[in-house]
C-alpha cells in the first residue's frame, strides 16, 4: 500500500492555544489521507526545567486536542500529536493518535528522560495502532525523544507488526551529538527494516534532525531548521520486510533463553 506521510516541524512553544494554532495552519496545507506527525509535546509545549509542568493550562489542551480531532475529520487526515498531562496516576509525557473518522489512541512513554524522573509516570506497554485507509490498514507504532536509544523497544514494535514507527521528539540544544542521533534513527529504521519518520522541534540549534527514513536505511528527506517547512513523501509499505528479524540468533541472547 502506498500513502503519503507529512513530517510537521514547527516552532513549539508554551501556549497550547498558539500550538494548536500553528498544528491547524500546517493541517490546512497538507492532504486528504496524510499521516501528519508533529514533534513530542506539540500540544503543551515542553522544556527541560521540569517547572513547566505547573503553567500548563489543561483546558487549552483539552480544547486543543478537540480542535485538532476536529480538523482530522474535516480533512480526512490521521494525527500524531504530543502533550503532557496529568490523571490519577500522575504527569505522562504523551502521544496522541487522532483519527478521521473520531479515533483516538494515547502512546504513554516508557522510557522517560532523566529530568521527567520522579515527577512522571513510565508507561507500561507498547501499543500499535490500526490506521485505516481506503487501501487497507497501516501499523503504526510511536517512540519519544529518549526512547531513540533503546533499540529493543522498537523491535518490539516491529515484532507487533508496526509498518511504520513515528520518532516524535523535542531535543534541542548541543549540536554536537546530532551525527549520534542521526545514526541511530537510520540504524532503527535498517535494523529492523521499518519506515520511520522522526519529527523534531523547529528550533535554530537541534539535537536531532527531522527525517523520513525507508526500511532500507535510506534517507527520503532530512530537515534541521529553525522554520517549519513541513516535508511530504509517499512511503510504500510493501517494502517492509521480517528478512533480518527472522535471522536473529535467539539462542545466544540471556534474555531470550
Amino acid at each position: 500500500m502506498k500513502l503519503a506521510v507529512v513530517c510537521a516541524p514547527f516552532q513549539v512553544t508554551l501556549d497550547a492555544v498558539e500550538n494548536c494554532r500553528q498544528m491547524v495552519e500546517i493541517l490546512e496545507q497538507c492532504e486528504p489521507n496524510d499521516v501528519v506527525v508533529f514533534p513530542e509535546a506539540s500540544l503543551s509545549g515542553y522544556s527541560d526545567d521540569i517547572n513547566f509542568l505547573a503553567a500548563i493550562d489543561q483546558q487549552e489542551v483539552t480544547n486543543g486536542l478537540d480542535l485538532l480531532q476536529g480538523a482530522a475529520r474535516a480533512n480526512h487526515q490521521h494525527l500524531f500529536v504530543g502533550a503532557c498531562r496529568p490523571d490519577h496516576e500522575g504527569w505522562h509525557n504523551q502521544a496522541y493518535y487522532l483519527g478521521p473518522t473520531g479515533q483516538r489512541a494515547v502512546y504513554n512513554k516508557v522510557n522517560l528522560a532523566t529530568h521527567e524522573r520522579g515527577f512522571m509516570v513510565p508507561g507500561d506497554s507498547l501499543p500499535v495502532f490500526d490506521l485505516e485507509f481506503p487501501e487497507g490498514n497501516l501499523r503504526v507504532g510511536i517512540q519519544l525523544c529518549r526512547e531513540l536509544r533503546f533499540p529493543d523497544q522498537w523491535r518490539a514494535l516491529a515484532e507487533a507488526g508496526a509498518e511504520l514507527i513515528v520518532y516524535m521528539t523535542y531535543a534541542i540544544g548541543d549540536e554536537a551529538h546530532r551525527p549520534v542521533w542521526r545514526a541511530h534513527l537510520v540504524s532503527r529504521a535498517a535494523e529492523n527494516q521499518r519506515w520511520v519518520a522522526a519529527v523534531n522541534v523547529a528550533h535554530r540549534t537541534q539535537l536531532c534532525p527531522s527525517m523520513l527514513i525507508d526500511p532500507a536505511g535510506l534517507v527520503i528527506h532530512e530537515l534541521v531548521s529553525e522554520f517549519a517547512p513541513s516535508k511530504r513523501a509517499e512511503i510504500d509499505t510493501n517494502v517492509v520486510s521480517d528478512w533480518y528479524l527472522t535471522q536473529r540468533r535467539t539462542d545466544l541472547t540471556p534474555r531470550e533463553r
